[in-house]
């Protein structure tokens, strides 16, 4: 006869069912499950099954659901969480992770603690995004001017886009595709995996390189929820969680180092834009943005933006 669990918690994502970051979530519950004798039984909902993501984090805070892989959704209740969407200002994965896994990464998960949230401590990989269009390339600064750009939100990005000429505008990960085909934007802000995962090649034409800035995952627990587990179970948890971040960092990586070329096969134009140019142009932004931020947050990033 089979035992129900002790606990039984759900998980939402908005990534796509059959990408390595849905995959490794799945990966994950199943070897949470084993290790814990099934004890403890962690359901996974990819591609927003439970609701887009502004609802899906407010469910998180609520207590309305247990986990919840979140992007970039996080400043308005971990301000430093955003630090790593500051343009031209990280080179590789390697060194977010560093600083996400270093005295960066405890200011926010201080924060995130403040709120009522748990963080774990390795954060899943996006990538370095880049921009697609169907109206034209962006090749300088200036190509920015008059565009509507769907981004992943927040304040920083909306200040980014504006200080080039462009407006941000906002639509859940699970609508992106839909709100591209209408024509509702002209292109979008994400890193290779997300246009190769979502097919945005059926509805942009060009794919300019500007490698702007680095977004991924944290995945958060309800305070309250993760408290109630026993600590052996939380042991466990916080095992599996890093063994996943980590192999789904390598999945991602190896997908975003190829996307220039699938994309380009699924019949996208590449362009690489003048990518110094366009941080030349970002002077008075850096100014503003260093003005808003903790002084020692901002000491941390690895070069000084401006």
């Amino acid at each position: 006869m089979k035992t129900e669990p002790r606990f039984h918690y759900r998980l939402g994502a908005n990534q796509p069912a059959q990408s390595p970051t849905a995959k490794r979530l799945a990966e994950m519950a199943e070897a949470i499950g084993g290790a814990t004798g099934g004890e403890f039984r962690l359901d996974v909902f990819p591609e927003s099954r439970l609701g887009p993501d502004p609802q899906m984090f407010a469910d998180v805070q609520s207590g309305a659901l247990d986990f919840y892989l979140a992007g970039a959704t996080l400043g308005g209740i971990a301000p430093a969480s955003a630090l790593p969407l500051m343009p031209f200002t990280f080179n590789d994965n390697e060194a977010v992770f560093a600083a996400l896994e270093g005295a960066l990464g405890d200011i926010i998960r201080a924060e995130l603690a403040r709120a009522g949230l748990h963080a774990f401590r390795h954060n899943w990989l996006n990538g370095f995004h880049h921009i697609t269009t169907s109206t034209r390339p962006i090749e300088t600064a200036d190509d920015f001017r008059g565009l509507k750009i769907r981004s992943p939100g927040g304040a920083i990005a909306a200040d980014f886009f504006k200080t080039l000429g462009a407006e941000a505008g906002m639509v859940p990960f699970s609508g992106l595709y839909q709100a591209l085909k209408d024509k509702r934007f002209d292109g979008q802000s994400d890193p290779h995996q997300v246009a190769v995962a979502l097919k945005l090649y059926e509805v942009q034409t060009y794919l300019s390189l500007t490698g702007h800035w680095w977004s991924g995952f944290t995945l958060l627990a309800n305070g309250r929820a993760w408290q109630a587990l026993p600590a052996d179970i939380r042991t466990v948890v916080e095992r599996q969680a890093e063994a996943a971040a980590r192999a789904q960092r390598v999945d991602v990586a190896a997908i975003n180092a190829a996307g220039e070329s699938l994309l380009a096969g699924y019949g996208m134009k590449v362009h690489r834009a003048d990518s110094a140019g366009i941080r030349a142009r970002l002077g008075d932004f850096y100014a503003r943005w260093q003005a808003k931020f903790d002084p020692a947050a901002w000491a941390l990033l690895p070069r000084e933006p401006g």
